[in-house]
């Protein structure tokens, strides 16, 4: 008997639903360590120390500016001159995670000199050390005003995911399994619809949860003062 169905089975449904799977865990894992990479390199470049400074510009400058499809290629091609054997899903997450890096440090930057200096100051003459005043004066007051750009940043790379595809990643992720799909049953706008609604279901679930912890922390705060 023909395995082949020109209609979307449930066996279709499950592949899209794992294709979502990897999507969320390569937004949650790229986003994770690319927040990490990107806040060191944000925290890094307010210090102004000349030469870091301009080294890490430029880091910034050729990740924003270099479309991410060459970016995987490159990075994987790289790997590969240098002898290195890394699978193409570890090296699409590698990349995405320095890709998304770059837009991060500038958020955080900006975030940290949002903070008056005045503010700054007068956590010093209380006594407090550089370190006691970026952490409890400077990063909570830069986080807020930072958290919506942050989450724009996410979104989108729940989006970039799609990319990853390029290098033959397996699993597919979403996009993917949604092409997957369309090339055997030839119904395009269906599918991509399914995989649109999937999309908006996940980046719904990522502000949900920004804007909850926003909103506990801002009544936190409210009672602290």
């Amino acid at each position: 008997m023909n395995s082949f169905s020109p209609v979307f089975t449930q066996g279709d449904f499950i592949l899209m639903l794992k294709g979502a799977g990897i999507t969320f865990y390569l937004t949650l894992v790229s986003g994770l360590f690319g927040t990490i990479l990107g806040f060191l390199i944000g925290w890094a470049r307010t210090v102004k120390f000349a030469p870091l400074y301009y080294l890490l510009g430029l880091y910034i400058e050729v990740f924003r500016t270099v479309p991410l499809i060459i970016q995987f290629v490159l990075f994987n091609s790289g790997l590969a001159i240098f002898g290195l054997r890394i699978d193409p899903f570890t090296s699409g997450l590698i990349s995405l995670s320095i890709y998304i890096s770059a837009y991060v440090a500038e958020v955080v930057r900006s975030g940290i000199e949002s903070v008056p200096p005045v503010t700054v100051k007068a956590a010093r003459g209380l006594g407090m050390t550089y370190l006691q005043s970026f952490r409890f004066i400077v990063v909570p007051v830069g986080a807020r005003s930072v958290l919506p750009a942050w989450t724009g940043l996410m979104l989108g790379l729940m989006k970039d995911t799609s990319l990853v595809a390029v290098l033959g990643a397996t699993p597919p992720e979403l996009l993917r399994a949604s092409q997957i799909i369309i090339t055997r049953i030839q119904e395009p706008l269906a599918i991509l619809i399914g995989a649109g609604a999937f999309y908006f279901i996940m980046c719904h679930f990522i502000t949900v949860v920004v804007n909850r912890y926003e909103k506990s922390w801002n009544e936190k705060t409210k009672v602290a003062a």
